[in-house]
């Protein structure tokens, strides 16, 4: 049987009908081709190499399919620009002419010319789809340009963070890039564990893929990686405003996707590098703290690391590395505020409020140091010498003759976790002599909605024991009305929202009856908060709030100077 050849009308001949061949195109720019032979011009169905450069627009971009452009291109650059070899292998798929869908296998090098141009050469071979979607190396060869991926992520085909950071690096040091703003973008999917939960674990490496393609079409030109699980970054040399406007693209695209399973809303935090010195492990983690600064809010969806953030940085720094100073020397105070039976006037209990007085930064509010001590699992510190306090304070009032009433005392869900609560209270009230009944637990209620069965396990012990258990912030966040029904417990605490809300919402008021009358049939004690005015005090009494307490009464404070200040408005206390 006679072969056919193409004539190259050069050096020999090339064989006609084979399933591929050989092409060259311009490294970098707009990556133009400058050679195909005949066998690629056929395998995309053309008949002549005019045919072919209209269909793929003259450059290599256009000879990919669209879906895998995003993960090749960085496969290619990492396994030619930035690692040690200077070939690639790749794998993608074409449309030809015809419309037909074939896969690709690529082997290109990088080559330079001595006119300093680089171009790549390029042999494609036409496989079968099985062959294309195997994964397992069948030969030496193919094990070891696989190999050379791993500067890319196997899922989405995007740079990871290990490259990512060396070939950032080097574009910082670049000389053209010394006058442009360097900008840092994390982005993150919050509870995107939820989401694998909900959608299965093939729905949510989708959504990743299409996560890190939205990324990378929005901030074309930007370096992508993706970090880990749902973290992707961007490089990008674009202007701040711009940057801006392209996080806002991607949160508006993830969120009006057409596919209704993959709408999501994202977060992203942005870093502005101000000194090409810095590292960009750094960069990456400001950016990082950005987004995770905002993770609880539900009104943004980026924040830009700055002074503030910075500042908060500092904060927690401070706390976590001072606070075994501070409950070592005494700077950790526990301070009282009075608790009001509201039918009678007297006083009928205290609630112990952990303060912070620092000797050179003087006054820390709980604002300051208890979101930082939770996140940080240090929490249960703090408390634990509360409760010793406390028992300490009462056994001090008991022996001076002083008119003794219920304490309350904070207890984090985090004190669950980390010690044993109920020990924790039974052997400060056994070693300073304190009756169960005059200690109580306050829990806030967003500690009711463990899944575990942990807390109400300890907490219905705790209540067992002859402690009450109050129920705390009601109100504050996402309340349910099933945790009064699913947990036992004797006093139910109004958060301090309510009474602010009633001043300006009269429908805040028939809300607080509601709840009041609810908690009074249940045979719990409504206490309310943030009582500050005679109004709210006689509208409580109106309701029938049993207890009250708020700065009307009396604020926060050491214990002596809360018994001068009652003795002094003429207070009284229970029996």
């Amino acid at each position: 049987m006679r072969e056919e050849y193409y004539d190259t009308m050069m050096s020999g001949k090339i064989p006609k009908g084979l399933p591929g061949g050989f092409f060259v195109y311009e490294a970098g720019g707009d990556e133009n081709i400058v050679f195909a032979e005949p066998n690629v011009v056929r395998l995309f169905g053309c008949d002549s190499f005019d045919d072919f450069m209209e269909l793929v627009g003259g450059n290599f971009k256009g000879m990919v399919h669209p879906d895998d452009l995003y993960k090749i291109e960085n496969q290619i650059e990492a396994q030619t620009i930035y690692a040690d070899k200077r070939h690639d292998y790749v794998r993608y798929r074409i449309i030809t002419k015809q419309g037909d869908l074939r896969y690709i296998e690529d082997f290109g090098h990088l080559l330079h010319s001595g006119d300093g141009k680089s171009y790549y050469s390029v042999f494609i071979v036409d496989v079968d789809q099985n062959e294309y979607l195997n994964t397992t190396s069948n030969s030496y060869a193919e094990a070891e340009v696989l190999s050379s991926n791993r500067e890319t992520d196997e899922l989405t085909g995007l740079l990871n963070m290990a490259y990512f950071y060396n070939k950032v690096q080097m574009l910082l040091t670049a000389p053209e890039s010394r006058r442009q703003v360097a900008s840092f973008v994390h982005f993150d999917i919050p509870n995107f564990k939820l989401y694998n939960e909900r959608h299965g674990f093939k729905m949510g490496d989708e959504l990743l893929c299409e996560f890190g393609r939205t990324i990378s079409d929005v901030f074309y030109g930007g370096t992508v990686a993706r970090f880990s699980d749902d973290h992707f970054v961007v490089y990008c040399t674009a202007p701040k405003e711009e940057v801006i406007e392209c996080v806002e693209e991607v949160y508006r695209k993830m969120l009006l996707t057409d596919d209704v399973n993959k709408k999501v809303k994202i977060k992203a935090g942005i870093y502005f590098m101000e000194d090409r010195r810095a590292e960009v492990g750094l960069a990456c983690d400001h950016a990082r703290l950005a987004c995770n600064s905002i993770k609880s809010r539900h009104d943004i969806n980026y924040c830009v690391y700055d002074d503030i953030i910075r500042d908060g940085l500092r904060r927690q720094q401070f706390v976590v590395d001072h606070i075994d100073e501070a409950i070592a020397k005494d700077y950790i105070k526990v301070f009282y505020q009075p608790i009001i039976r509201v039918s009678t006037g007297k006083i009928c209990g205290y609630e112990a409020l952990v303060r912070w007085v620092d000797p050179e930064n003087g006054m820390l509010p709980p604002g300051y140091f208890i979101e930082t001590l939770e996140h940080f699992h240090l929490i249960h510190l703090v408390d634990e010498f509360v409760v010793k306090k406390v028992c300490q304070d009462y056994r001090k009032l008991a022996d001076e003759g002083e008119s003794l009433v219920p304490i309350s005392v904070n207890i984090s869900r985090l004190d669950f976790e980390i010690c044993n609560v109920y020990k924790l209270l039974s052997d400060f009230c056994e070693i300073y002599e304190v009756p169960r009944n005059m200690i109580d637990v306050e829990i806030t209620e967003s500690a009711f909605t463990d899944n575990t069965g942990l807390i109400k396990e300890e907490v219905g012990r705790i209540r067992e024991a002859g402690y009450e258990i109050w129920i705390d912030d009601f109100g504050s966040g996402y309340s349910s009305l099933t945790t009064l029904a699913d947990y036992q417990f004797d006093v139910l605490k109004l958060d301090m929202v309510f009474l602010r809300s009633a001043d300006k919402n009269p429908k805040t008021k028939t809300l607080m009856s509601y709840i009041i009358k609810t908690a009074n049939q249940l045979g719990a004690s409504p206490l309310c908060e943030g009582v500050e005015t005679k109004e709210h005090y006689d509208f409580l009494k109106e309701v029938g709030c049993e207890r009250a307490q708020g700065f009307y009464f009396g604020k926060p404070m050491p214990l002596n100077e809360l018994l001068d200040r009652m003795y002094e408005k003429g207070m009284q206390w229970e029996e």
